[in-house]
């Protein structure tokens, strides 16, 4: 619900937000950096933020939100996709715990990871809904693969992978090994389009895990 307020925040502002020139694209309204401005916070790209200690060594900092001078920083060290769900996280933890001061250091972020505690899940979880509404993604992945849910068959194994089915079944045995395939997939039964992990602008791990979550795919 917090995410789908700031989503509508951002489409009744865009004029404004975007200086008139509002993207046409959904997607591109979903700008982690924009957003962190419309809750009344600096965004600020840093060619580096330094390093910090964790428990598995030493981390270089991608993200940093300091609540004290209302700033978030991400590094341009880390490849796009991590830099997107990174600001995403760091807009997550603006909007989710807007009380208290001092900075708090991220490390990479390209997706969910199980790992961490649950304030750093929980700003992952905002960062996924943020950046992958269900709606949206639902309806590009019926646009390039012409199904709501994917089955794999021998129809579909070779309009994706020119294979047939046991032979892709061999190659790509998993759940995950598919879903990857589907996010990072760049034609389909003879069409080519820029693959959904590029069109929303997010690592294939991370699109890979949405459309699970989404049961967008079936084996």
């Amino acid at each position: 619900t917090i995410v789908r307020d700031l989503q509508a925040r951002l489409w009744r502002d865009r004029k404004r937000l975007w200086d008139g020139s509002a993207p046409s694209d959904p997607v591109d309204i979903l700008d982690p950096a924009i957003a962190v401005h419309l809750v009344g916070y600096e965004f600020l790209l840093a060619d580096g933020l330094g390093q910090f200690q964790s428990g598995s060594g030493v981390i270089e900092v991608a993200g940093l939100i300091d609540r004290t001078s209302r700033t978030v920083h991400v590094s341009r060290q880390f490849p796009l996709p991590v830099q997107t769900f990174t600001a995403a996280h760091e807009l997550g933890h603006a909007v989710l715990r807007p009380i208290g001061g001092g900075v708090h250091r991220d490390r990479a972020i390209d997706g969910p990871n199980q790992s961490r505690d649950r304030f750093e899940l929980e700003a992952d979880k905002f960062a996924t809904y943020f950046l992958l509404p269900a709606n949206l993604v639902r309806k590009r992945f019926e646009a390039l693969f012409g199904t709501a849910m994917f089955f794999l068959s021998e129809e579909t194994a070779f309009a994706l992978c020119g294979l047939a089915i046991q032979d892709v079944r061999r190659k790509y045995s998993t759940r995950r090994h598919l879903s990857r395939l589907l996010a990072g997939a760049e034609q389909y039964n003879g069409r080519h389009f820029v693959s959904l992990a590029v069109q929303f602008r997010v690592s294939i791990e991370a699109m890979a895990i949405r459309l699970e979550e989404l049961e967008l795919l079936s084996r």
